[in-house]
């Protein structure tokens, strides 16, 4: 079956970063996709963590209203990952009443409020979900990918409190489970959720993402910078004394924050999360990190067993990781990852001739 898999979409940010509520950029992914036979929604794409609901989704339905004409009679696969987590739990609820643990795939009927209206939006298109990922053939496993944040070595706030979780709680074990990942990120998710719809979650959000682009800026020998990136990184809750975070939470957080080091860790998260699960010889797609790869002058991410990884990117513009005057970089937004009958993965880069003048407009005039 032809499918395309989309990622980290990221509709109804609050911070305006989500390209696909502009139409003009709507239609391109459009225009990619109306000869898939499925797309996968392959998680985030709804940012259900910054504001209340209702008007979070307002701003994601013309997207989905789009997405149901152009998929007519096709189907529309959702995956959720960290940020619309509440999109797995009716699925969730109903495999604990039913006493089935929680495998490498399970697929629901777009069943309560928020799946329902989806589902509506959709028209014509027929919305099923997934968790915590699909078998989309028999060497092919797709999942969003926030299982990852178990085992970053990148000392961000959300990978912080599940180092935090497993430090009371225990880890995942070796040979793991999700239901043993869900048992360390769950209780976050919720809390995270529950900030949204009080309110709360603008004031508590992202001072992680201010502080990363302060710190990857190189300082040279201005003094005045490193001060300030000092400061913010006190602010986000990073600690200077890595020494110290690790030892309280007994973890192996870097203090190396340069893009090779984040895109390892990334790397290295996956890899011991497919190990773990055991997912076995076999292309496995993630999102999550925003940072799609391998490139084509990049060294294929090889996975145990002989599978290989494979990231597909992101619909999300932020200034912390690209700069003016730069060429695109592997976080630049756009992406969709193709699944053929037989062929490996196939990513394709559709805004790598928008300019960031371009892409900071259309997000200013949003």
């Amino acid at each position: 079956m032809r499918t395309a898999i989309v990622s980290d979409l990221h509709l109804g940010s609050a911070y305006g970063e989500d390209l696909l509520h502009a139409p003009e950029i709507r239609q391109v992914l459009l225009d990619e996709i109306e000869g898939a036979e499925r797309v996968v929604l392959l998680g985030d794409a709804i940012e259900l963590r910054e504001r209340p609901l209702a008007p979070i989704l307002e701003l994601a339905r013309p997207f989905f209203e789009d997405l149901g004409k152009t998929m007519s009679g096709r189907q529309v696969l959702l995956v959720p990952g960290n940020h619309d987590h509440r999109l797995a739990e009716p699925l969730l609820e109903e495999l604990a009443l039913a006493g089935v643990p929680l495998g490498l795939e399970h697929r629901g009927e777009p069943r309560g409020g928020t799946l329902a209206r989806i589902a509506g939006w959709l028209g014509e298109a027929e919305l099923a979900v997934a968790y915590p990922g699909v078998w989309l053939r028999e060497d092919v496993y797709a999942t969003h990918g926030h299982y990852m944040d178990c085992h970053m070595s990148l000392p961000r706030l959300e990978c912080l409190a599940a180092a935090a979780m497993m430090r009371g709680f225990g880890a995942p074990p070796q040979s793991a489970t999700p239901e043993d990942y869900e048992r360390v990120l769950r209780p976050i998710y919720g809390l995270s959720f529950g900030f949204a719809q009080s309110g709360l979650a603008r004031k508590a959000a992202r001072p992680s993402e201010r502080a990363w682009r302060t710190l990857a800026t190189p300082a040279g020998g201005n003094g005045r910078l490193r001060r300030r990136a000092t400061r913010a990184a006190l602010a986000a809750g990073i600690p200077t004394g890595m020494w110290a975070l690790n030892r309280l939470l007994d973890a192996e957080f870097s203090a190396d924050i340069s893009a090779a080091s984040i895109t390892q860790s990334g790397v290295d998260a996956a890899t011991e999360l497919a190990r773990r699960l055991q997912v076995g010889a076999v292309q496995m797609i993630t999102g999550h990190t925003h940072r799609g790869g391998p490139r084509t002058d990049e060294a294929t991410w090889e996975l145990p067993g002989g599978g290989s990884l494979h990231n597909t990117g992101s619909w999300v513009f932020s200034s912390a990781f690209h700069h003016p005057g730069r060429p695109p970089n592997s976080y630049w937004p756009g992406t969709v990852t193709w699944i053929e009958d037989d062929s490996p993965p196939r990513r394709v880069q559709l805004l790598q001739n928008h300019q960031y003048k371009q892409l900071t407009g259309i997000l200013g005039a949003g």
